[in-house]
């Protein structure tokens, strides 16, 4: 009883180490996404925590959302023309608040499609900027995971950018958490009063 509710302490609370979405670059026009710490290999199940992650979808170029597709330990989705893919999701506990999932593999777009998201400058650039429903997000810390299970804390400077170090090639997984005590909404379904925004970005570092 004790290691399930750590478990689930560890899915959804804010720590700095609590699960996120993260997805895999895509290979044969596909992406998958998968709920857990990348840096501990942890991907959660259909029989686990993956299942609290409720509606997730792909999201295309003009806002539009596709439903993804399940799998026991990941969602399917397309990835774009430019070879990026996005996936929104969401849980709403019974307090009303919702930790919004959000991620997006490849560096090749330079405009955001979800709430919060990293930007690169350019394509395939090392310099970001972290926009908050389309507005820079300055002083926000950003973890960078990377290859051999390395990890650096960040911060964005006072206009939103941050310039990630990528030392070896390889994946490489960054996460970015906000919280808005004063955004509310609706998420299949549930009301909400308050939004976690848990993001990701990753990519490949050749």
């Amino acid at each position: 009883m004790k290691k399930t509710l750590l478990a689930l302490a560890l899915a959804l609370g804010g720590a700095a180490h609590a699960h996120f979405v993260w997805l895999e670059p895509a290979t044969g026009g596909e992406a998958k996404a998968y709920f857990g710490e990348w840096a501990d290999d942890l991907r959660e199940t259909e029989a686990g925590h993956l299942k609290l992650v409720s509606a997730p979808a792909a999201v295309a170029a003009d806002g539009t959302r596709t439903p993804a597709t399940r799998a026991n330990d990941h969602f399917a989705v397309q990835a774009g023309a430019s070879g990026d893919a996005r996936l929104l999701g969401a849980y709403v506990n019974d307090k009303g608040v919702a930790s919004l999932y959000q991620a997006r593999t490849g560096r090749t777009e330079t405009v955001a499609r979800l709430p919060l998201e990293l930007v690169p400058a350019a394509a395939g650039s090392n310099t970001f900027t972290l926009q908050l429903n389309g507005k820079p997000l300055p002083e926000a810390k950003v973890v960078v995971f990377g290859p051999p299970k390395w990890e650096k804390s960040l911060r964005t400077d006072k206009s939103g950018q941050v310039t990630l170090p990528t030392p070896w090639p390889g994946q490489y997984v960054v996460e970015v958490n906000h919280t808005d005590k004063d955004a509310g909404g609706e998420w299949d379904g549930k009301r909400y009063t308050q939004t976690r925004h848990v993001a990701t970005l990753s990519f490949i570092v050749k």
